[in-house]
């Protein structure tokens, strides 16, 4: 996964680009976009245990 980091190199999320996933963690939470061929998205949110 490649990560987006912020002007002042803080992680802010992670894209895998080939299978179209975009993953947040934010105060113990991950938040995970996945964008489908058919043009749907699925969003799916869970407690990071990190």
């Amino acid at each position: 996964m490649k990560e987006i980091k912020n002007s002042n190199g803080k992680l802010v999320c992670k894209v895998d680009e080939k299978n179209k996933i975009i993953e947040i963690v934010h105060k113990g939470y991950k938040t995970v976009l996945q964008f489908l061929e058919n043009g749907t998205l699925v969003v799916l949110n869970t407690q990071n245990e990190n």
